[in-house]
């Protein structure tokens, strides 16, 4: 009970300080579309999976077969474009850094398993972290995050958005204590894409990782529809077989 107490006293602590270091309005970077009809978007969402994300975060419960299959990627092409190390075309998606490394360079932090994590946090919340990177010279590695303060990941895709500034300003609470509040982002140092540009990489890569934390999703949803066709055809012909029993009963 005391271990539990401590915990919950750390987790709102921590969440307090959060609210009145980085308050800004959820949503307002925009809303996530998720549509995995894209097949083009889940493709370009996978390469940038493997090339940006899959050195440190690893997706255990993925498959390249499946995920190769899935997106109609052809077994060559994925052993020349995705498989990066020794692994088979049919083993799991994992990383070759070891856990307790990981957790010793990324500031007592395990980089969460992506084929699940996003699933229990949510597109939306994926989709605000990548594009709310900021400079902060007195984090380890020099940057921060609006909607993870201080967050123990580095910006991996800072050459394609990059380096901006967080503007901030004073605003009192209902207690009359003053807390800083978003304002606005200031581009320092600019990235190879334009902002339309990297809006499309981040998009394809929440896309990706939404179709990863639930790949049957994308047969289920077409199961759905025959199944819902198949009631209403059986619906239509009970009420007709019902009215053919009753007919004679007054």
């Amino acid at each position: 009970m005391k271990a539990f107490a401590v915990i919950l006293i750390l987790l709102f602590t921590n969440a307090a300080w959060a609210a009145g270091t980085s308050t800004y309005e959820k949503g307002s970077f925009g809303k996530i579309d998720i549509d995995l009809s894209k097949r083009t978007s889940l493709q370009r969402g996978a390469k940038y999976f493997v090339n940006y994300c899959l050195s440190c975060h690893p997706a255990k419960h993925s498959r390249y077969k499946r995920v190769a299959d899935d997106l109609g990627i052809s077994e060559s092409l994925t052993k020349d474009n995705i498989i990066f190390t020794e692994q088979k075309f049919g083993d799991l998606m994992t990383v070759a850094m070891k856990r307790e490394d990981a957790t010793k360079w990324f500031l007592g932090i395990d980089p969460p398993d992506l084929s699940t994590h996003v699933r229990a946090i949510g597109p939306q919340a994926v989709y605000e972290f990548l594009k709310t990177f900021y400079i902060d010279d007195t984090r380890p590695f020099g940057v921060n995050n609006l909607h993870l303060p201080n967050t123990a990941m580095p910006h991996v895709l800072v050459n394609l958005q990059g380096s901006q500034k967080a503007v901030f300003h004073d605003e009192a609470d209902k207690n009359g204590k003053e807390h800083p509040v978003f304002d606005r982002f200031e581009m320092m140092h600019p990235g190879s894409l334009s902002e339309e540009e990297y809006e499309q990489v981040v998009v394809d890569i929440v896309n990706f990782l939404a179709y990863l934390s639930e790949p049957a999703q994308l047969v289920r949803k077409k199961i759905g529809i025959g199944v819902l066709f198949f009631l209403i055809v059986l619906g239509t012909l009970s009420y007709f077989l019902k009215k053919n029993y009753w007919q004679d009963v007054h």
